[in-house]
């Protein structure tokens, strides 16, 4: 059987019961999960690829992989000037 294909962060949400569901699973407070909804763009952390992805599996749906984060922490692009000025 076909999965149902899930676009969106809210959809995921949807799809695994609810903010505090997704929560329980990675193991985070209900707040966590809005900051990634609110402060990172609607992204998940690369670090919960893995286990939100099984469980969408077991869910029969499929979400792609823009809706992880899997660029480095916003502190090591703030960083980069200031090491490249170092070596030059």
């Amino acid at each position: 059987m076909p999965r149902r294909k899930v676009y969106t962060f809210d959809g995921v949400l949807d799809a695994l019961g609810g903010l505090k569901a997704v929560a329980a699973l990675i193991g985070v407070t209900s707040g966590a999960v809005i900051k990634w909804r609110t402060r990172d763009g609607g992204r998940f952390p690369a670090r919960t690829l893995e286990r939100i992805q099984a469980e969408l599996a077991r869910k029969g749906a499929t979400a792609p992989r823009h809706l992880w984060d899997f660029d480095p922490p916003r502190e090591y692009h703030d960083d980069e000037p200031k090491r490249a000025a170092k070596r030059a």
